[in-house]
């Protein structure tokens, strides 16, 4: 029965409990007793909110808990704070605590935030100007050298540039690997490729030709057959022993004229 007694006077000392705060300041209020189970801070889903809550300690009590908070009021009026707290154990409205939270729009002097001392500043060097000058004439020299370095090297790029390969100086270095065994299959299909595309321009008949059946045409040409004919000979027993001046011979016809 006293147990009772107590807990219904504690709960009405809460019920009329108030505290007023100007706009805008963070207000603590402690020790303030709300009985039944942990209760939690109900999370804001907008920016609606006339009170910004936080829970800044927990104590246990007879028949409940004494909370510290810190709250900080976005509206002014009267504002009830268990409209926004809730049971964490099962999130219902908290309904036995009345107590109010007053926000004034009047700040008094002395819960004003003082005034911040100012920094020290160090005076700045005398000089700067000139400084400057040399900063910014090191600046320019360097763009003016940058200039000069990219014009040089661009002009040495057009002068070194070199001439595409004609087709002689290509299939010299194929028929190369091909009489060593060392060509692979995308070198021996360029190779067949670009001699194909030479004898078509010399050749009208061969043209509509596949490229199969134009190479057997070509093993009859006089002038082509020697090439071809000893490119399949490389391509069934290489001769690792062939030098340069043995096939150059072979690729007399593809030579420009």
């Amino acid at each position: 029965m006293m147990k009772a007694l107590l807990f219904f006077l504690i709960s009405s000392l809460c019920s009329f409990s108030q505290t007023k705060a100007p706009l805008g300041l963070p207000e603590t209020l402690e020790d303030l007793f709300i009985p039944g189970p942990k209760i939690e801070v109900i999370p804001r889903t907008n920016n609606e909110s006339s009170l910004v809550i936080r829970i800044l300690k927990i104590k246990p009590a007879a028949e409940g808990f004494r909370y510290d908070f810190e709250i900080y009021a976005l509206d002014p009026g009267i504002h009830r704070i268990s409209q926004f707290l809730r049971y964490a154990t099962d999130r219902s409205p908290v309904q036995s605590l009345d107590a109010t939270f007053e926000v004034t729009t009047t700040h008094p002097l002395d819960t004003l935030p003082k005034p911040s001392e100012p920094e020290p500043v160090e005076p700045e060097k005398l000089g700067g100007y000139k400084n400057l000058i040399i900063v910014l004439g090191i600046f320019w020299l360097l763009i003016f050298l940058a200039i000069i370095f990219y014009r040089k090297k661009h002009r040495t790029d057009l002068v070194v540039e070199k001439p595409l390969p004609t087709l002689h100086e290509k299939l010299q270095v194929l028929v190369s690997e091909a009489s060593q065994g060392e060509i692979n299959d995308q070198q021996q299909a360029t190779l067949e490729r670009l001699i194909l595309g030479h004898w078509k321009d010399q050749i009208p008949e061969i043209a509509s030709l596949t490229p199969a059946r134009a190479l057997v045409e070509l093993r009859s040409h006089p002038e082509a057959s020697p090439l071809i004919l000893k490119l399949e000979e490389w391509l069934h027993a290489p001769n690792t022993k062939l030098s340069r001046e043995e096939f150059l011979p072979l690729l007399a016809p593809y030579a420009e004229k």
